[in-house]
């Protein structure tokens, strides 16, 4: 069963399509970064099933959106900006949760033997560098804002072609990414939401049930110009000020189907939605069910496949 997962898996690693884009560096004859990649889901798509990496491994940053994984039996919730590692031979997925509406990129690195060199460095800085990914404590972390763009920068020189210096290029912007994920997750502290956000959460949470709440109204409660409060948003919750009111409306939704007897064509009225067409289309987007096939569900199932924002 064991080999099984991890064959299942690389089939997966190396299956692009228009929504994931995947590139397989052991092409070009790197031994220590096998896979870098990224998808961008606008629907929610089935749950990630168990897998392991074997002796690998797996940085994940999450850009947009929100998602849960489950590793070592114990959950963890991605929000835009948030680093995951799962370290060699972990067992994971994200259980019964789907794989939510938004955008994350994954690499996976391979741990070299005793006597072999990392990303070729010289012996003493690859030990430093492996024994420093290793020994990493808080697998779930913040991280800055510039381990996208060096994502970015590897999938930009591996799409550049067969240039002299394209190997040189993807192992420095690999170093820059790890060096810095290394340096975010020593700095790891709890982050918490700024006084005007969280006013800004605060006032969404007490009205988004019926309508959107106008954003030059949020940026004004923030006391901030729109552009300012836009970008303020996106950096101190991961999610645009659009994106956070939708996944709320989503959640109470799930919680009125879940406990209410209502139709859904009322639910869906009572939440904003113009019609019961655009609510289920909408429903559906972010969890990969329509309404009905969610209320047809177990109970139990149904509370697993609630993500919790949880924004302090």
């Amino acid at each position: 069963m064991y080999r099984n997962i991890i064959s299942n898996m690389f089939n997966v690693l190396v299956d692009p399509s228009s929504e994931r884009k995947i590139i397989d560096l052991r092409k070009l004859k790197f031994r220590d970064l096998y896979i870098l990649g990224r998808y961008n889901y606008s629907y929610a798509h089935k749950p990630l099933e168990k897998h392991t990496h074997g002796r690998m491994i797996e940085i994940c940053l999450q850009d947009e959106g929100i998602q849960s994984y489950h590793i070592g039996g114990r959950d963890y919730c991605l929000k835009g900006g948030d680093i995951l590692l799962t370290f060699p031979n972990e067992i994971h997925g994200s259980g019964e949760t789907p794989q939510n509406r938004g955008r994350l990129y994954w690499i996976l690195i391979r741990i070299p033997g005793k006597n072999e060199r990392f990303l070729n460095l010289p012996p003493a800085e690859s030990r430093m560098l492996v024994n420093g990914l290793l020994s990493i404590k808080p697998r779930h972390f913040k991280g800055r804002r510039m381990l996208k763009y060096y994502l970015e920068r590897i999938f930009e020189a591996h799409d550049s072609g067969d240039t002299p210096m394209r190997h040189a290029e993807i192992k420095n912007w690999t170093l820059r990414f790890l060096l810095d994920v290394l340096a975010d997750a020593r700095q790891f502290a709890e982050s918490r939401t700024s006084y005007q956000i969280r006013q800004v959460l605060d006032h969404i949470q007490q009205h988004v049930s019926t309508d959107f709440v106008p954003l030059k109204k949020l940026a004004a409660i923030a006391k901030l110009s729109l552009p300012r409060f836009k970008a303020r948003f996106k950096q101190e919750t991961g999610f645009t000020p659009h994106n956070y009111m939708m996944l709320q409306k989503i959640e109470m939704a799930k919680a009125a189907i879940t406990s209410s007897k209502k139709s859904l064509t009322e639910i869906g009225i009572d939440l904003g939605f113009i019609t019961s067409q655009y609510f289920a289309t909408v429903f559906k987007r972010y969890t990969g069910q329509t309404p009905n096939q969610f209320r047809q569900q177990p109970r139990k199932q149904k509370r697993a496949d609630i993500p919790i924002l949880r924004l302090s």
